[in-house]
């Protein structure tokens, strides 16, 4: 059954989800809320990502607690290093691949506007969310126009020859990253993204009791990380 989020529950998750890195939390805390984000992917219906997000999550973990029994070494405390700030990130990472994924432009900057936010943040906003498909998109014909002309057909040659990569991917990904961004601002502002009138929007957003209810659980959440913080203080 897919169900539909209403935008400002999104705003609320990565609200909450921000919050997390201000509090050092214990391995099943944190396995609790990674299940809990990762499983929001099933509400709506998307069950591919929400299996990746799974495994990504347990991958973390299970790397982080082996990191911790090879602290003696300089490569434990590399391994560890970086399984640790994964881990600490992968709440945001989550919310926000979730948002990508289930918010449409339009749902989007109606939010933002019911928010009453400066148009200086909702422009740079409405931009990154088409600006990252169109380089995906970009990244993926130029791919396509590498294996045409048999250069770097699988991943392992574009990992043996980083120079040729650099070549032949970033740099022309980057080169029309800029053009990318001024034509999507100069169709925001086409399309009266600056207009000081009231949007109207295509889409009815209310609160839903699945809104309510993830409301309420990510509430229970964040009380579970602040009982466990005076415990441990």
């Amino acid at each position: 059954m897919k169900l539909s989020i209403s935008i400002f529950t999104k705003f609320f998750l990565i609200f909450f989800a921000n919050l997390l890195l201000f509090f050092r939390l214990s391995p099943i805390l944190e396995a609790i809320i990674l299940l809990y984000l990762s499983s929001l992917f099933f509400l709506v219906g998307n069950k591919k990502l929400a299996t990746r997000w799974l495994l990504i999550s347990l991958g973390c973990i299970l790397l982080n607690q082996l990191a911790l029994q090879f602290t003696s070494n300089f490569l434990g405390h590399l391994l560890l290093f970086f399984s640790s700030g994964l881990k600490k990130l992968l709440p945001v990472i989550i919310i926000g691949n979730f948002i990508f994924a289930t918010t449409k432009i339009s749902e989007l900057f109606y939010g933002l506007k019911k928010l009453h936010l400066p148009n200086w943040i909702i422009i740079p906003i409405s931009v990154l969310f088409r600006f990252l498909p169109t380089i995906r998109q970009d990244h993926q014909q130029i791919r396509n126009a590498m294996k045409f002309r048999g250069i770097a057909i699988n991943q392992r040659d574009l990992l043996k020859h980083p120079l040729e990569t650099l070549e032949y991917i970033y740099v022309p990904l980057l080169n029309n990253a800029n053009t990318v961004a001024n034509d999507l601002t100069a169709a925001a502002l086409t399309r009266g993204i600056t207009h000081p009138a009231n949007s109207t929007s295509l889409y009815l957003i209310s609160f839903k009791k699945i809104d309510i209810a993830i409301f309420l659980v990510t509430l229970l959440m964040f009380g579970g990380v602040i009982y466990a913080r005076i415990q441990g203080s």
